[in-house]
């Protein structure tokens, strides 16, 4: 494979890669995956599960800035959080997740 076209496939695949990246939190919403969850349910807590490869996008969404950098992943901080599940909706992996208390 000469340099040229190997070029051209990494840009294909960098391409496809942020495009499905991008598109991954509609679908999840679209199939009804993404959490639902709401500051209402007091019984349900959020916690960013092993998954997390430290993406951001829950880091720069956080309305209360309750998400700091752990030791290898993103963590919650649960006295700042109020439930909202934005973290769950904009995470394209499904890192966070609601639990119970």
């Amino acid at each position: 494979m000469s340099e040229s076209s190997a070029n051209v496939s990494r840009r294909k695949f960098i391409l496809v890669s942020s495009a499905a990246i991008a598109v991954s939190p509609f679908l999840f919403n679209l199939a009804g995956m993404a959490s639902t969850a709401k500051a209402e349910e007091k019984d349900v807590m959020y916690v960013i599960g092993p998954g997390c490869i430290g993406c951001h996008f829950c880091f720069y969404e956080c309305p209360e800035s309750a998400i700091h950098w752990g030791q290898d992943k993103y963590v919650i901080d649960q006295d700042k959080c109020v439930q909202c599940g934005t973290c769950a909706e904009v995470c394209n992996i499904s890192a966070p997740h609601s639990v119970q208390r």
